[in-house]
């Protein structure tokens, strides 16, 4: 496993999370709705309501859809947490089982990567990442990934386009470290991006294209949504062809 396909599954796991409008953990604090990624897994911690329980094992859900696991099931204990999740659309992974106590895990062939408790004072899960890479498909070959970046007051726009594209089957890195645009430019070419997406403030977010050095100018709106451009292509599409929309696979 290389470092980088680790780091991609911690910051896939963390857009994932701040989808759902989690906030992550600086410091102990009486947060109920909070979460901690960090090299070995990643701690999530929810309320005692059933749909805040619900929530934290779609969390879970959606990270391991958002890594590209192909297969895999959830076992849970609570019937009404059961029904919830039946609602969210995850029927066929779901199984009701009396024998896990007070809590679910989610698992491949025999391999467990997210277990959760619903305690009393409140609903906890944690997701094994080193687990979770190991049952991961489509490792190895050459992988165009794209670098994410935020202007000041654009993050809440950025975290949306990595989330979004990720569960499109994009590989994606939100540059995390100091420094302007022409550092995040200089790192995406240091790690072999294709691609640097920069969001602005005034939801307006520039493509550039590392290979043929060219910038698509758009807007987020626009990025996430389902349209066609001129030479018909869906911008949600991408995973069988390439083309010149300004998304790259």
């Amino acid at each position: 496993m290389t470092d980088f396909k680790r780091r991609d599954i911690e910051d896939t796991i963390w857009s994932v999370l701040t989808s759902f409008a989690l906030e992550e953990e600086e410091e102990k604090c009486d947060k109920t709705r909070y979460f901690l990624v960090n090299k070995g897994g990643a701690f999530i911690s929810g309320g005692v309501e059933n749909m805040a329980r619900a929530e934290v094992v779609c969390a879970c859900i959606e990270a391991a859809f958002a890594c590209n696991l192909e297969d895999f099931k959830v076992k849970i204990s609570d019937e009404a947490i059961f029904n919830l999740l039946v609602l969210c659309g995850f029927e066929n992974i779901l199984i009701l089982d009396g024998d896990i106590k007070n809590g679910f895990c989610l698992y491949s062939d025999e391999t467990v990567f997210a277990r959760g408790n619903f305690e009393k004072e409140k609903t906890t899960a944690n997701i094994d990442i080193y687990a979770l890479l190991k049952i991961c498909k489509n490792e190895g070959g050459n992988i165009s990934k794209s670098l994410v970046y935020a202007e000041c007051g654009a993050e809440g726009a950025a975290y949306d386009i990595c989330y979004n594209l990720r569960v499109n089957g994009c590989i994606i890195e939100m540059y995390t470290k100091d420094g302007d645009i022409k550092s995040a430019e200089e790192y995406a070419k240091k790690e072999g991006h294709s691609a640097l997406v920069r969001c602005f403030a005034d939801g307006t977010v520039e493509i550039k294209d590392l290979v043929k050095d060219e910038i698509t100018k758009t807007t987020v709106s626009e990025f996430l949504g389902y349209y066609e451009d001129e030479n018909g292509c869906d911008c949600h599409d991408h995973e069988h062809h390439d083309c010149d929309c300004g998304h790259h696979h």
